[in-house]
């Protein structure tokens, strides 16, 4: 207790040391200001109307002698209780904390998802797979509902993940939603709608209107819905009242710890319940074993008993097992260190599951956090529980508060992203998105982890204060230093009279716009996070007071309505990130001139001003529109030389000088810009997406010719709806540090085969072949070493497997059309029986005919071909009657380096295989949402819908 009261007493004082600071440094740049235009007037008049302002610059500097004192006298008096009590003493013996003082610049655990097999969950999975899938022969045409009811952290959500992930794919429709004990139900409604109906959004925002458009939608369709982590029966009325019954077999899924509610939830048949037992005690083992050990699930003898009381204690909890297990993962042969874990373990959760247990286990996880990563984890408290975090947001959050100091030679950017994995490793946070490299995107706070540790640390370290509208009381300490104003759909919410805002440093706000306090309260902000909205997407509103606020780092900006921009932003000189997430009206013309700008992401409508050529800091350029922007501005971007990060898009392919801008930036910025490191370049028309066989303005170009590409090029994405290369271009095998590649060739041969194959980095590779293959393209067990995801698309997917390829391959999707000739070979691939790592296989059938006979024929002759996998965890076939066409080598293409011409062909688009615009199948933020959608994946879970992402 000592030691916690000196901690917060220091870093009260830091803080008011830097508020003056700031305010003497901004005070000092106006009084400047005055100075020259004080003197200027005083020699016109020559009068003595200046003493006024002497009189003033005195005051200031006595006012900065007396703070210099107080600070001065504060410090001294915190240094002495240091001495006079010992604390670093008592600190010791408190805990047997963390102390890595050194930042690693990254984090060695396994990739989330890899090799990832959930313990215990197969009988349940079966039991429920059963209950939601009982066809309408057994007379269940009716919408019916199923309900999981378990204490928190004994796997439901994990359980009905893998439901979802394992049958949504056989409804019509399907989302996953989540609830929480104080939910915000325009939010939920607005993330069902967005997944049901992805490509067009509502008329009308307000709660009643999003249920009645859902209700509509839903009509006549067979759908899946998963409703998680309900708490009261008011909001399952609510959810319910949205999900129509139309006997179309559509089933309802729903997670809860309350046994009462899950009951009423099913009709009061409990028949549909599913009540989680806890783990046994075999299972626990191995859960816990390779947790802490890794696959191998292989315990040194001398820990053999310690390590049984310890699974013994976690009463068969999954996330009180796997938390416990990350805490000794760091060290695993470390005697001393399991026998502190196991006494500081107490024995509730041993008999009957507590939150005291719990509370205890998270405490335990907390207190091994060193100081700089318990101050990462006490920031997520600025979120709401059901929120999802995205990564890049979070890291550049802890960028502007100044949590990461890095030594000469370290990245920032890269110790925060190191940090974030920690804390996804140490159970604190749980993974929602990961792409295919097994990379987690995006996070949430388990609620037990936010009620239990995050929000009771925070208070009593004032460091986050969070108030929900449905607060009746709330207590405040005496300055309030990071605020959330959690307003949800209320629309009379109000900020507490009483609470002093100038020392606020960071403001998250959730709610309508007319209850968004003034910005200009809080001037010293440094991070500013805004998500509001109104019920009508045609409002308009003035955020142009922002530019005031002159010690801003960090802004980002979420709405459904039109936002207003002030003309001029220099006064914003801090500021770092800018993320806007909504329709502007305009972008100011000088915000080419922020000196400090690294970040910058603007939805893909908008168009920059000229002169981007000058914001040489800028190190991520989020949607650059190419169509779209002038041609001056797409050859600025050449100039950005800083650039690691750059997501373009094409609004679309009918705009003048489309075809020498694509050849700029196809040949000129992969030469220049060489610290480069993720390049994509994607489509934003939304109509791309409705069809497997989708035409539009295709556009090729080998460009051989290029003479280097950037070394650090590890993500490289272009979509086949904006450039189909005729071959693979040679350049392509320079990028030895390349992981994620995708793009589509007019046709391919084994010279590019060898290409692709070479790069000794290669995780993941989705390709699209415009082009019938002359023959079988074969693949050996040279190259292709680390590939782990593969994606291949052609009208006909003829692929051969030799004995020893792709020894790494977890994933493999086809694309191709059914055989319709009986005389002709197989389109099926061959020799897949030799990925010896394969897990999970999926095939989109294209050109099957409308009977069932026909799916049924299509379907079974591709399962033949594999059904010698056993081993396979999932296999996905879908048969859909749209003809995934072919080109022949005679059809025209535009190509961009041997002509200017504007003229376009209608061919073949990548389908799914591509970036498609109008749905964000893990429902990022427009900011988020990086155009990169291909690479992100259910591995983690299936994904959580943001309410904007129509607008892409």
């Amino acid at each position: 207790m000592m030691v916690r009261c000196w901690r917060k007493e220091v870093r009260e004082l830091s803080y008011d040391m830097d508020d003056f600071a700031d305010q003497y440094e901004h005070a000092a740049a106006m009084t400047c200001a005055r100075s020259i235009r004080g003197r200027e007037i005083t020699r016109q008049l020559k009068s003595k109307r200046s003493l006024p302002w002497i009189r003033e610059k005195l005051r200031q500097r006595l006012w900065m002698a007396n703070k210099i004192r107080e600070f001065s006298e504060r410090t001294q008096e915190a240094l002495e209780r240091h001495r006079l009590y010992n604390l670093d003493a008592i600190a010791g013996s408190a805990s047997f904390s963390c102390t890595d003082d050194a930042y690693p610049t990254s984090w060695n655990g396994t990739p989330y998802g890899e090799d990832k097999a959930y313990v215990g969950i197969d009988a349940a999975m079966e039991k429920l797979e059963e209950l939601l899938m009982m066809t309408h022969d057994q007379g269940h045409q009716k919408l019916q509902v199923v309900s999981i009811v378990g204490f928190g952290g004994i796997g439901k959500t994990t359980l009905a993940m893998e439901l979802y992930r394992k049958l949504g794919h056989q409804f019509e429709c399907r989302a996953f939603v989540r609830t929480s004990q104080k939910p915000d139900m325009r939010r939920i409604f607005i993330s069902m709608l967005s997944q049901v109906r992805p490509h067009q959004p509502p008329d009308n925002w307000t709660v009643h209107g999003l249920i009645s458009t859902i209700r509509t939608h839903l009509q006549d369709k067979r759908y899946l819905i998963i409703v998680e982590d309900l708490w009261t029966t008011s909001t399952w009325d609510i959810v319910k009242h949205a999900l129509p019954d139309s006997n179309c077999c559509s089933r309802i899924l729903t997670t809860t710890e309350i046994e009462d509610l899950a009951l009423q939830s099913c009709d009061h048949d409990p028949k549909y319940v599913y009540k989680m037992q806890p783990l046994g005690e075999d299972n626990s083992r191995k859960l816990f074993f390779s947790s802490v050990f890794g696959p191998q699930d292989e315990c040194p003898p001398e820990l053999r008993e310690i390590s049984h009381d310890i699974i013994r204690k976690c009463g068969g909890l999954p996330l009180a097992i796997v938390t416990v297990a990350s805490i000794l993962s760091s060290q695993p042969g470390k005697q001393d260190r399991w026998d502190y874990v196991n006494k500081a373990i107490g024995y509730s959760l041993l008999t009957n599951p507590t939150w005291e247990g719990m509370k205890q286990i998270f405490d335990l996880s907390y207190n091994n956090l060193p100081q700089h990563l318990k101050a990462c984890i006490l920031y997520t408290g600025l979120y709401e529980e059901d929120i999802v975090i995205w990564k890049d947001d979070l890291v550049n959050q802890w960028l502007a508060e100044g949590f990461i100091q890095a030594k000469e030679g370290q990245d920032k950017k890269e110790i925060a992203s190191s940090f974030f994995d920690r804390l996804i490793n140490g159970k604190l946070i749980l993974p929602v998105d990961a792409n295919k490299k097994g990379e987690v995107l995006s996070c949430t706070i388990h609620h037990m982890v936010l009620n239990l540790v995050i929000r009771c640390k925070s208070i009593e370290e004032n460091f986050v204060t969070a108030i929900h509208h449905s607060q009746a009381t709330t207590t405040l300490a005496d300055k309030v230093r990071r605020l959330s104003l959690q307003f949800g759909n209320a629309e009379d919410a109000i900020t507490l009279p009483n609470m002093r805002l100038s020392h606020v440093r960071t403001l998250a706000f959730w709610g309508v716009f007319q209850c968004l306090p003034s910005v200009v309260q809080f001037r010293l902000l440094q991070v500013l996070i805004l998500h509001f909205w109104g019920d009508k997407d045609s409002i308009s509103f003035d955020i142009t007071t922002i530019s005031e606020l002159f010690r801003l780092r960090y802004l980002k900006v979420t709405s459904n309505v039109t936002l207003e921009l002030r003309t001029q932003m220099r006064g914003l000189n801090s500021l770092e990130t800018l993320t806007i997430d909504a329709r502007v009206s305009s972008v100011p013309s000088d915000i080419v001139h922020l000196p400090g700008l690294l970040h910058l992401s603007l939805p893909a409508e908008t168009n920059l001003p000229n002169g981007i050529g000058h914001m040489t800091s800028l190190r991520t350029l989020g949607c650059f529109d190419i169509s779209g922007n002038s041609i001056e501005n797409v050859q600025s971007l050449s100039m950005l030389t800083n650039l690691e990060d750059l997501q373009l898009t094409c609004s679309t392919v009918q705009t003048e000088n489309l075809n020498s801008k694509m050849h700029f930036v196809l040949n000129s910025i992969l030469g220049s810009l060489s610290n480069l490191k993720c390049l994509t370049l994607a489509s934003r028309a939304p109509s791309y997406a409705k069809s497997i066989g989708a035409t539009g303005m295709t556009i090729s170009g080998g460009f051989s010719s290029l003479s280097s590409a950037p070394a650090l090029l590890r993500t490289l994405e272009v979509s086949p709806q904006i450039c189909i290369f005729f071959y693979t271009p040679k350049w392509i095998g320079q990028l030895r540090e390349l992981c994620v590649l995708k793009f589509g060739v007019r046709r391919i041969d084994m010279d590019g085969v060898d290409v692709l194959g070479g790069l000794p980095a290669l995780s993941v590779l989705t390709l699209y072949v415009q082009t019938k293959p002359a023959a079988r393209i074969v693949i050996g067990k040279t190259g292709f070493q680390v590939i782990k995801y593969f994606r291949f698309k052609c009208c006909d997917a003829l692929l051969e497997f030799k004995e020893g390829a792709m020894p790494n391959l977890r994933t493999l999707k086809l694309a191709f059309n059914a055989n319709s000739n009986a005389d002709q070979q197989s389109t099926i691939p061959v020799g897949i029986e030799y990925l010896s790592e394969l897990k999970e296989v999926s095939a989109k059938i294209g050109g099957v005919g409308p009977e069932e006979s026909h799916r049924r024929a299509a379907e079974l002759e591709f399962r033949d071909a594999i059904r010698v996998h056993a081993r396979f965890q999932r296999v996905n076939v879908r048969c859909v009657k749209q003809i995934i066409e072919c080109k022949d080598d005679q059809s025209s293409v535009t190509t961009v380096e041997h002509s200017d011409d504007q003229s376009s062909t209608r061919g073949l688009q990548c389908g799914q295989a591509h970036v498609s615009v109008g749905a964000s199948p893990s429902g990022v933020p427009l900011a988020a949402y990086r155009d990169r959608q291909d690479n992100i994946t259910v591995t983690a879970s299936p994904h959580y819908y943001d309410e904007y992402q129509w607008r892409k």
